[in-house]
């Protein structure tokens, strides 16, 4: 059976990674094609915890996962263990007497509950002292209406969660309301606080990426590079000295480590090596998305055969370069000699690149409808993409701190 799964990381107010919301589909067509709520959180089970295991996709961190009212009723929560899921319930889902009793003895088991999309009214309230989280779609609510069901809430003893955040202004004004937890695309967009002045070692990381966003990589140009800088330089003799590479002797110069690599290798290493200094203060997930997006569009593009691979990833890799260096990203691409197609793609211009990034990016967020087309108008191989996924997440967390 095919499984596929996105995750949707959940901040807190430093942005540091707390958990995941795993979704589910059946395929790439549609949302729930012919399939029920409660079939689809059972598959999800099935494939995540049974076949993968929670801590393969979520990286160790809990995992919020989607319960329907059959599926509560039915018991199904208490398959997984309760220290690694936090049960949501559907916003659809009514606040019965039966369902106050099943969310009573998830509670008293050690479950966490969570509402989701929730709406406030009176009819919650026999509920609410088994919740543990409110989560609140900011796309659905006004700032009056949400003020005032953020104060209704102030009686019960609950985290709020704020979904579909997708500005610095709303999380700033979320943090004013008592707000702890963030899901959204906030983190992932250039979030514009104040223009950052670049330190010597940030010019020489931009210069890097500027260098390996060329169409030939210029040895030369980047020993030069390297060599002004002690920490990339044992950095990179360290690498290129590990055990991961069979040798008959140390290298022991900057010029020996760029040629024993290659060109491909050698824009891979310092890709990822640039984007993790330039993303030093930085909440250590930003990283981890950055190297899971290049492996995934380096891997679609190959999965074409396109000759555009290497560029693929450092489409993927760059498009959290902005939220990196807080700033635009047109502006910092305006400072980064890259190759045309890849500043088209990263800005959203098209191009040849486009198309890995735009399905990338439909694939993070479960956007399935958006899934579909662009693999048929790039001949993917749909059955594919989950293990391409699951191998790009996996990948991610191996180059990451």
């Amino acid at each position: 059976m095919l499984f596929y799964v996105a995750r949707q990381p959940i901040l807190d107010s430093h942005k540091q990674l707390v958990g995941y919301e795993l979704l589910f589909r059946d395929g790439l067509k549609n949302a729930f094609p012919d399939i029920n709520p409660h079939e689809a959180t059972s598959r999800l089970i099935s494939g995540s915890h049974f076949n993968l295991g929670l801590d393969n996709i979520t990286d160790g961190h809990p995992a919020f996962i989607n319960f329907p009212e059959l599926s509560l009723l039915v018991r199904v929560p208490e398959l997984l263990p309760k220290e690694t899921v936090v049960i949501e319930i559907l916003e659809e889902t009514a606040p019965s007497q039966e369902m106050v009793e099943v969310c009573a003895k998830l509670k008293a088991a050690g479950y966490r509950i969570a509402l989701d999309d929730f709406v406030y009214d009176a009819s919650w309230r026999p509920l609410m002292p088994y919740v543990d989280m409110v989560k609140i779609d900011l796309l659905a609510h006004e700032r009056p209406a949400l003020f005032r069901m953020v104060k209704a809430l102030r009686e019960f003893n609950v985290t709020l969660l704020a979904e579909k955040v997708e500005t610095h202004d709303d999380f700033q004004y979320c943090l004013t309301l008592g707000f702890t937890l963030f899901q959204g695309y906030f983190f992932a967009r250039p979030e514009v606080m104040q223009r950052q002045v670049l330190s010597p070692s940030r010019i020489n990381m931009l210069e890097l990426l500027g260098k390996l966003g060329a169409s030939e990589c210029q040895f030369s140009e980047i020993e030069a590079i390297i060599s002004r800088d002690l920490s990339l330089t044992f950095k990179l003799l360290r690498h290129v000295n590990s055990a991961a590479f069979a040798k008959q002797k140390d290298i022991a110069s900057i010029h020996q480590a760029l040629v024993y690599l290659g060109e491909a290798e050698l824009r891979k290493f310092i890709a990822i090596l640039a984007a993790a200094n330039l993303g030093a203060d930085k909440p250590d997930e930003l990283l981890r998305m950055s190297v899971t997006r290049a492996r995934f569009c380096e891997l679609l593009a190959q999965q074409r055969h396109d000759k555009n691979a290497p560029k693929a990833f450092l489409v993927g890799l760059f498009s959290l370069l902005g939220t990196l260096l807080d700033a635009p990203l047109e502006q910092v691409l305006e400072r980064l000699p890259v190759a045309d197609d890849i500043k088209a793609a990263l800005l959203g211009q098209g191009g040849p690149l486009g198309p890995y990034l735009e399905l990338m990016l439909d694939y993070e967020r479960a956007i399935w409808d958006g899934v579909q087309e662009l693999s048929r108008r790039l001949g993917l191989n749909q059955q594919a993409l989950p293990d391409v996924y699951l191998d790009a997440v996996g990948w991610g967390h191996k180059f990451s701190p």
